[in-house]
């Protein structure tokens, strides 16, 4: 059993040096792995461990004995701007006497970024005065609390992000501004229930009202971020008088002067289930955001929905917020549907947002009613979200050459196994993804032959696969070394693989056995002289 690293920053900013102290005893040498392999060697100083030149990505932390034991590893992820590309958690538990418990949990998901739910005391005007106050739903807040958490949160390295809806006003604001709400076509005004009322995100007023009344709550607190959310509607609203309002094109109107006026905290925008379609993310440092609902409940409709939301721009930290309401009947199924959403997601190039608070995961999208994990769903999750964190940048490398070389007439990349194999996250089978460059090819394989309809909204049972074959047509496969990193087995660490030659209609293929011990497993093919 490996040692944590407790004052280890989960944050790194591009030419920072990452600097340890708590090693473990022992301790003679501390080293930093990418993904694709590259070894950076820390020096070690009284006890101190720093290591300079790390790249942009996420990185495994080892610390090690004159042996080559392995005492302790962590993550950490090295990026140009704090909190883009995230590693995406939540907090909703503000009380001083839960503070440890979640930053404790946030800490182990080594967290990039936390968002702040419903904090504020109304949405038209967020900031409470100092004491105690009650949110828009009636649960008691404590401002200094709140402030301890924003600070806890930032000493992890991690950007405090606050909750923050662009079109929601309270009944009273409401009254006083009625020429500046969004209307049916009926006359009525557009409102979520009796609990707000709907604003046109265009309308400078509001804008002006929303930035300053936002600003003041982020220069109190001490957020530094802002995560933008919308409700996926309206869809045909209308102004005062009666005129089509364009809802993408406010949007985007909202974000530029909302960036205009604060240009340095991280932004995020919530493209319910994909809406507005394309819309363009704010200038950096941001991230791309999407809340998961019907008809995409299915692991297969992610990636569909990605593109749509991305409209064909690059992808920038995109992240899904998915709500599996699975926790009612066997918790083993309900556990095995959320990590095998983390890894389907993961496979797909893209983040999510499911772990956080105090022991939590998303179950609805009201945070505050989040499912509480027991200690060993923790360890499950654990095992999972850190596999995630060790081959995430590998599953966006290079190019996803699935769909055109991954089993067709003409494969470059051929799996077969017991189970169906995929090109799609399909519930019965062994979801595959294919990424290359010159020097790498990646495989993911995914378990997911115990879903019986492929949803991220339903029971998954234990999978069956249990090995695949691979074959890979590459230049001079004698040149080629694997490796393969196998869930649940050597801690999910990245270990030689043998290999041999097959043949091909293009002359001869690369060869291996992948094994699948516990649902997920990725395959590093590098051509000798890189990586390590």
């Amino acid at each position: 059993m490996t040692e944590d690293f407790t004052d280890l920053r989960t944050a790194y900013l591009l030419g920072e040096s990452v600097v340890v102290g708590d090693l473990p005893g022992g301790t003679s040498s501390v080293l930093v792995r990418t993904a694709r392999g590259e070894v950076f060697a820390a020096t070690l100083r009284d006890g101190v461990a720093s290591v300079d030149g790390l790249p942009v990505g996420t990185h495994a932390l080892e610390a090690r004995s004159s042996g080559d034991t392995l005492l302790g590893e962590e993550f950490l992820s090295v990026r140009a701007r704090r909190g883009e590309d995230p590693v995406m958690g939540f907090a909703t538990s503000f009380d001083e006497t839960a503070r440890a418990d979640v930053v404790s949990w946030l800490r182990q998901l080594r967290c990039t970024v936390v968002q702040v739910y419903d904090w504020m005391e109304r949405y038209s005007s967020p900031l409470a005065a100092p004491g105690r106050y009650h949110d828009p739903l009636g649960r008691v807040i404590e401002r200094a609390d709140l402030e301890g958490l924003i600070v806890a949160i930032q000493q992890l390295g991690a950007v405090a992000q606050a909750y923050a809806p662009v079109c929601a006003a309270d009944e009273e604001f409401a009254l006083q501004h009625p020429n500046w709400l969004l209307y049916r076509n009926d006359g009525a005004p557009q409102s979520l229930g009796s609990l707000l009322w709907i604003v046109d995100p265009a309308n400078r007023g509001w804008q002006q009202h929303w930035i300053e009344s936002y600003a003041r709550a982020l220069d109190e607190l001490g957020f530094d971020g802002l995560h933008l959310d919308t409700y996926g509607y309206p869809r045909a609203a209308v102004d005062g008088e009666g005129v089509p309002v364009a809802m993408g094109e406010g949007y985007a109107e909202f974000i530029e002067a909302l960036r205009a006026a604060r240009p340095k905290e991280l932004l995020s925008f919530n493209q319910v289930n994909g809406v507005p379609r394309g819309i363009a993310a704010s200038s950096p440092p941001s991230f791309r955001y999407v809340e998961v609902w019907a008809p995409n409940d299915r692991w297969r409709h992610l990636e569909g929905l990605l593109a749509r939301s991305a409209g064909g721009a690059e992808p920038r930290g995109d992240t899904l917020a998915i709500y599996p309401p699975v926790w009612s009947n066997d918790r083993d199924e309900a556990l095995r549907t959320c990590v095998l959403t983390e890894a389907v997601v993961t496979t797909l190039g893209a983040s999510v947002l499911l772990w956080g608070d105090d022991r939590g995961v998303l179950s609805h999208p009201y945070y505050v009613d989040h499912e509480t994990l027991s200690h060993d769903e923790r360890t499950a999750v654990l095992q999972w979200h850190r596999f995630s964190l060790r081959c995430r940048d590998l599953l966006r490398a290079g190019e996803d050459t699935t769909w055109y070389e991954l089993a067709d007439d003409n494969a470059a990349v051929t799996v077969t196994s017991d189970a169906p194999v995929s090109a799609e996250p399909t519930g019965g089978g062994l979801f595959c993804r294919v990424r290359r460059d010159n020097e790498l090819v990646v495989v993911g394989l995914v378990d997911l032959t115990g879903s019986a309809d492929g949803s991220w909204s339903s029971d998954t049972a234990p999978g069956t696969c249990r090995s695949a074959e691979v074959s890979v047509l590459v230049a001079t496969p004698e040149l080629w070394r694997a490796q393969v990193a196998v869930l649940g087995v050597d801690d999910g660490r990245f270990v030689d693989l043998s290999t041999g030659e097959g043949e091909h209609r293009e002359g001869r293929a690369l060869t291996c056995t992948v094994p699948l011990a516990a649902g997920w497993s990725v395959l590093r093919l590098q051509r000798d002289g890189a990586g390590s």
